[in-house]
């Protein structure tokens, strides 16, 4: 028998167990149970969404509404719902994480208005240009004041940079994975350096030889890096290798493909630094081949 078959205020003492209910995973679609809880919650600062096309979700619109302050959102859709959008607007100041993995443009809207977002998360999948021009357009020129920890897959580097510039310095983490617009490369490794001074964790382009030149004063300029991920090729191996003996002391871990390390390259890493190199490689086989002959000893 479902549970979902009987009113919740049918249940001994679900007042006093669900008045305080600061979490839910939103995967049920039957919108009475929502609009009963909404009977009951205020609370809730964390919610995760999934959204379907043609979705109804009356009931869980009125249950976001009710809320006095929803601080962490997580929303996974593939058609729009602009009741949705509408209800978490109320929430927009109070919201500090926001993760959302779209194929719409619909959420889009609330970006300028969550003024204390401290953790921002989009994976957009392969951008269709109307959607990503609609994303920049969005979020052009708005500070991110609080921002300290930027996800973004499937972006393009011009709205990276634009949400770089807008930050207070604070950022301490910011991950990039296909982005678009490759020939922005050097303008985003600038970015890094002159305006993430604190940042720990980054993503960083190395395509080319003005790449590699930033990456440089990134090492120069960012004293509390800790591990740098190489995104996609790396121009000059040498070139890359030899900039390490510019990294501050607290960097601790490099990921990168093994594909560009043979004898001497990994001689002269040896040489030059006491770092930790983290391979990634698509294919196992040739990791595994690759830490046998080398004898690397950390692999995952």
């Amino acid at each position: 028998m479902d549970m979902l078959d009987y009113p919740i205020y049918q249940y001994p003492g679900v007042n006093i167990s669900l008045s305080n209910l600061y979490e839910l995973d939103c995967n049920i679609k039957e919108q009475n149970f929502y609009h009963e809880l909404a009977q009951i919650c205020r609370s809730i600062e964390k919610i995760r969404i999934l959204i379907h096309e043609h979705d109804e979700l009356d009931g869980l619109v009125e249950l976001i509404e009710k809320q006095k302050q929803i601080k962490y959102i997580c929303i996974s859709e593939s058609g729009e719902n602009k009741k949705i959008a509408q209800a978490l607007e109320k929430h927009a100041n109070s919201i500090i994480l926001f993760s959302i993995a779209v194929r719409t443009s619909f959420l889009y809207f609330l970006f300028p208005k969550l003024i204390n977002l401290q953790f921002l998360k989009i994976y957009d999948g392969p951008l269709i240009h109307s959607r990503s021009n609609k994303l920049f357009n969005n979020m052009i020129n708005e500070s991110y004041y609080d921002l300290q920890i930027l996800e973004l897959k499937y972006v393009s580097l011009d709205v990276v940079i634009n949400i770089i510039q807008n930050t207070n310095g604070n950022l301490l983490k910011v991950y990039i994975t296909f982005a678009d617009d490759r020939n922005q490369t050097t303008k985003y490794n600038q970015a890094i350096h002159k305006y993430c001074l604190n940042i720990k964790y980054v993503t960083v382009n190395l395509n080319t030889y003005e790449t590699l030149e930033e990456l440089e004063n990134i090492f120069i300029k960012c004293h509390h890096l800790e591990e740098i991920d190489i995104d996609g090729d790396i121009f000059n191996i040498y070139k890359f290798l030899s900039s390490i003996k510019s990294a501050p002391l607290t960097l601790n871990k490099i990921l990168l493909p093994c594909r560009y390390f043979d004898d001497e390259s990994i001689k002269l890493f040896s040489a030059r630094s006491k770092k930790t190199l983290h391979f990634d490689y698509h294919d196992r086989r040739e990791m595994h081949k690759f830490i046998k002959y080398y004898k690397i000893i950390e692999s995952y």
